[in-house]
């Protein structure tokens, strides 16, 4: 009798896991899976949040670049002179730039810089605009 209730207690202790039975250590598959199904939940948001900042920083960039190449531009078509300065357009990777000169006044005239790039497929253009004298 004794026997049999200790045998008793001791199968209902193994079946609510208190006592360890060596080789039976891990995790189950369904605990495996669970784990599996928090991490691409967690790991997903943070995927496309990095994806979109990549694109940003890529576009960001672009423009950064286009408006170095116009300030670039636009400065050494100014240091011509006045009467010096033609018509030009010209491609710095890929930025293509596009420079016209108007004469606004007697001794006076307008230098515009305009630069044109792809973002995302998208036309994009950007453009500066100085004023040169005589004097």
């Amino acid at each position: 009798m004794l026997i049999t209730r200790c045998a008793a207690s001791l199968r209902r202790a193994l079946k609510r896991g208190r006592i360890r039975v060596p080789g039976r250590e891990g995790f189950t598959l369904v605990e495996i899976l669970m784990v599996l199904l928090i991490l691409s939940v967690g790991v997903l948001p943070i995927a496309m949040i990095q994806h979109r900042a990549r694109r940003q920083v890529t576009e960001s960039d672009l423009y950064t670049r286009a408006v170095t190449v116009a300030q670039a531009q636009l400065e050494r078509l100014k240091s011509q002179g006045f009467g010096n300065i033609a018509d030009e357009n010209g491609q710095e990777g890929p930025i293509a730039w596009t420079a016209t000169v108007n004469n606004v006044a007697f001794g006076l005239d307008r230098v515009q810089v305009t630069v044109a790039w792809q973002e995302g497929g998208a036309p994009m253009n950007l453009t500066f605009a100085d004023l040169v004298s005589m004097r």
